[in-house]
């Protein structure tokens, strides 16, 4: 059973010569009294930005299964309270840190931390590798450096330069005192993929962790989003459905239901447009397979597509969604929509969209004969290619569209929406262009 400790106990639980070593440590970077001080006058920029920061840390975590394991459910789900848990311990490291004050407290505080992390902490379940701490403590500085740049470099140069430099020299000592509790525990770095991750559900919940920690409570929220009538969904049938800039994927399969986010781990592709064996997913870009009744990855089951209960009501089907996912300016009904409106989302077909989801200057996504199909809105007028760049298979659906020009987010290939051609490199090859027809709300593509 883990052991709960107060910041009290956690000191005393410190190193003895925690507090030597560490004013040791800081002598021999030349840390000064001015130093402190630099830090104490800055901390008020720190405080400000320590909810991002900390959302931008577990965004990455989270994104590798090799760090994304320690913060998953025996069932492979992301264990939210847990991530809560750590996200308050790290924004109050930080905001220890940022205090100024470092005395043999704070000093047997670090050297706790840094044991709790290995397997001869309090508690045994909870080891961190030590390259991902060492890690931690490069991207904080990375971040701290950039907040103080933005929110001092026009106001206060000098004391910009007081502070980045004041800070490196600390992350420094609370680098060495870290990194010195793991003794002789190292392992080697497993090779992997990156896992696409929700960036702003992972910053609200770094928001949630650092009010709770300011003792300022808020319950999240969920919403039941109606789908459509269960009629509508035959066995073996699927719909798609857009939240905001989520997409998900609601499956009637085996007599079951099961409702995917339509994003694949590897590349970001329309997983949730692929064919679907028995209970094995195919993702159409890259051929990544998932077990469509739980999400999970089939070459690494610790990974696994965000899921949502399905819940069915007298006929209609609906999704539990948190409350994040739902676009504030476009909130959909809680109870079952008119019959005719839930017959004008069935008549859309995956070639098609509605006009009005497609602003000029934006992208949309449809499939065409099993492939993905990029749409593009230029002054009111639709062009349509298809969606795989040519150079490494990047989703031109993604990219910034310019005027005409859209640009591949994976690698910077520039492509002529209207024809497809080439506009700059490293792509070398045109993308296959298609044509598009509107009648009155409803766009459609055409298949070449």
């Amino acid at each position: 059973m883990a052991t709960f400790l107060t910041q009290e106990e956690k000191i005393k639980r410190g190193a003895e010569d925690a507090g030597q070593y560490f004013r040791s440590m800081m002598e021999f970077v030349g840390f000064s009294k001015s130093d402190g001080e630099a830090i104490r006058e800055s901390a008020i920029v720190i405080e400000k930005y320590i909810p991002s920061i900390v959302a931008d840390f577990y965004d990455h975590l989270l994104r590798y299964p090799t760090t994304r394991v320690y913060f998953l459910k025996p069932d492979g789900s992301l264990d939210e309270e847990y991530i809560h848990k750590r996200m308050s311990h790290l924004g109050n490291f930080w905001r220890r840190s940022a205090s100024g004050e470092y005395d043999d407290d704070y000093a047997r505080y670090v050297d706790y931390v840094g044991r709790a992390h290995t397997r001869h902490g309090a508690d045994p379940n909870i080891y961190i590798a030590e390259r991902y701490v060492i890690g931690q403590v490069g991207f904080m500085q990375r971040s701290i450096t950039s907040a103080i740049h933005k929110e001092l470099h026009e106001y206060d140069p000098d004391l910009e330069n007081r502070s980045v430099n004041a800070w490196n020299m600390l992350m420094m000592v609370i680098l060495e005192m870290l990194a010195r509790a793991y003794e002789e525990e190292h392992e080697v770095e497993p090779g992997g993929y990156k896992i696409i991750v929700d960036r702003e559900a992972v910053q609200q919940m770094a928001i949630d962790a650092y009010e709770k920690g300011l003792g300022l409570g808020r319950i999240p929220l969920r919403v039941e989003i109606h789908v459509g009538r269960e009629d509508e969904i035959p066995e073996g049938q699927r719909k798609l459905i857009q939240l905001g800039k989520v997409s998900i994927g609601v499956f009637h399969h085996k007599s079951g239901w099961y409702a995917l986010r339509n994003q694949c781990l590897h590349a970001g592709g329309p997983v949730a447009t692929g064919v679907l064996t028995g209970d094995t997913l195919t993702c159409p870009w890259h051929g990544y397979q998932y077990n469509v009744t739980s999400g999970r990855l089939l070459v690494d089951p610790s990974a696994k597509l965000e899921t949502y209960p399905v819940i069915l009501k007298a006929g209609e089907v609906f999704i539990d969604v948190p409350e994040t996912l739902v676009n504030p300016e476009e909130q959909p009904p809680a109870q079952p929509v008119p019959e005719q409106a839930a017959k004008k989302q069935v008549e859309l077909q995956k070639n098609e969209f509605l006009v009005g989801d497609v602003p000029p200057g934006k992208t949309a996504l449809v499939i065409v004969a099993d492939e993905p199909v990029a749409i593009y809105n230029v002054d009111g007028k639709f062009y349509a290619t298809s969606n795989t760049c040519t150079h490494a298979g990047g989703p031109l659906s993604k990219g910034k569209l310019t005027g005409d020009t859209i640009v591949c987010p994976w690698h910077g290939s520039c492509f002529d929406v209207t024809s497809g051609a080439v506009r700059c490199g490293p792509a070398q090859e045109p993308v296959a262009s298609y044509r598009v027809n509107v009648d009155g709300q409803v766009g459609r593509v055409l298949p070449r």
